[in-house]
């Protein structure tokens, strides 16, 4: 072989290892922290109300227009009359694995902890709970996701009645290997991830963990995203609206994306779309970029 021809290829292959390196930057630097970017179904709301993407084609979608294939599925943006068909879900299960992507958490409804106190934002009966959590082990799923509604006034009491509503769901949900992940949400304490925390620690149960979502959280969402972090199962990253630089203009996305390394947390930080300025595809084209920038920056 020639010199010339030599130095060719190996300028070649150089120069394509570095497209590489920089067409896949974000996702390897993702990769080395043992994070993994997923998407929730919530996010393309607008697609399944207006009927132009099946749930079904849904996951071979998300792979072919974003590259994603950790997906989260929502009973709201399933058919209704459907939810209790035991061969939809195996159709839907099978969907997934056909497109290469797997079904990670389904997004079910509010326990409700008020005792009766208080009037949680949306109601279920505690069957329909055991009934979410069937449904995810039917798909595939390894966890589900819960609000909990807590009763005003002290915090203490507060924290002792969410504990109580949540052991026996962490045991149906033990005995199907589903694990809860409880999300901010429903009442005043449990937006406030040191509450939730505070939750976690008492119960000490295996299969209930916590779900941080950002737009979830109120008052410091950074303080309550680190008191969360040591309980997460799976990282809610909510977006709404974004500035000219693309940066979520509500909240600090390279500053939370450090508090989720710094905690040594391994596993999915899932996209939840919930702005109105873009549609819903170009909304996740944009949570996806800065998110991997965040993460490069770490």
């Amino acid at each position: 072989m020639s010199s010339s021809l030599s130095s060719r290829r190996t300028f070649l292959r150089h120069t394509m290892l570095g497209t590489l390196a920089v067409c896949t930057g974000p996702r390897l630097r993702a990769a080395a922290h043992g994070l993994t970017i997923g998407l929730s179904q919530y996010s393309l709301k607008g697609l399944f109300t207006a009927k132009t993407l099946d749930p079904l084609d849904y996951p071979a979608f998300a792979r072919r227009e974003f590259g994603i294939t950790e997906l989260d599925l929502w009973e709201g943006g399933l058919p209704a009359d459907r939810l209790d068909d035991d061969r939809y879900l195996a159709e839907l299960r099978k969907r997934a694995a056909d497109a290469g992507t797997h079904l990670f958490l389904l997004m079910a409804g509010v326990v409700d902890a008020t005792g009766g106190a208080g009037k949680a934002k949306k109601k279920a009966k505690p069957a329909d709970h055991a009934r979410s959590i069937e449904r995810s082990a039917q798909l595939g799923c390894q966890y589900v996701r819960f609000f909990v509604s807590a009763p005003e006034g002290d915090r203490a009491a507060a924290v002792a009645r969410c504990t109580e509503a949540l052991a026996p769901l962490a045991e149906v949900a033990k005995a199907r290997g589903i694990t809860i992940a409880i999300e901010p949400g429903a009442s005043t304490h449990t937006q406030d991830g040191a509450f939730l925390a505070a939750v976690a620690t008492r119960l000490g149960h295996s299969h209930c963990r916590l779900m941080p979502d950002f737009g979830k959280l109120r008052g410091d969402i950074y303080a309550g995203t680190e008191a969360m972090m040591p309980h997460a199962a799976v990282i809610s990253a909510k977006t709404h609206e974004f500035d000219d630089a693309g940066n979520q203009v509500e909240f600090d996305y390279f500053r939370l994306m450090k508090i989720v390394a710094a905690a040594g947390f391994r596993g999915i930080v899932a996209i939840e779309w919930e702005g109105k300025k873009l549609d819903p595809v170009a909304g996740v084209h944009a949570s996806k970029k800065l998110i991997e920038r965040a993460l490069a920056a770490v």
